[in-house]
């Protein structure tokens, strides 16, 4: 079973290590520290504790909340835990739409991506050479009109 909970700084090692297992270098180890001190990382652990995945999300995309980074360590992928990080981020996202992106290389996020009805909503080359970045957006909730109450005149 996946445990989904929000990354603690005791967690950032085994972020920072799954990260680099997957990227091939730890360039991204003191964004990621960053990311989890603000409370922007979440992270999945199997039954025994060991994280084995991490998500994070935040609200740097023209303030609309985004998840930059996905990632699950390699020996656990293929089994769900990159759907159930997604739907955690959809349940507690604050803001109306969800954006994600990933390289056109990417397979796997692009089939998760279609999976969970994520709508595809552009790409942007020359930020990797040769593999243009696609996003994503889904649509989490309608925001609630305020309703106004009558005022009555006395």
């Amino acid at each position: 079973m996946t445990l989904i909970r929000q990354a603690t700084m005791q967690d950032a090692n085994a972020i920072c290590r799954i990260d680099a297992m997957v990227l091939g270098n730890t360039g991204r180890a003191q964004e990621l520290r960053e990311a989890v001190a603000a409370g922007h990382c979440y992270v999945a652990s199997l039954d025994d504790g060991a994280v084995v995945g991490f998500v994070i999300m935040n609200q740097s995309f023209f303030k609309q909340s985004y998840i930059p980074y996905l990632i699950v360590h390699p020996h656990h992928q293929s089994k769900g835990i990159g759907q159930d990080l997604m739907l955690h981020m959809e349940a507690v996202c604050t803001t109306e739409k969800l954006f994600t992106s990933t390289n056109l290389s990417n397979k796997r996020m692009l089939r998760l991506c279609q999976r969970l009805h994520y709508v595809q909503s552009g790409m942007i080359d020359n930020l990797d050479p040769g593999d243009p970045e696609v996003f994503y957006c889904k649509k989490i909730r309608k925001r609630a009109k305020a309703i106004a109450s009558p005022v009555q005149a006395i």
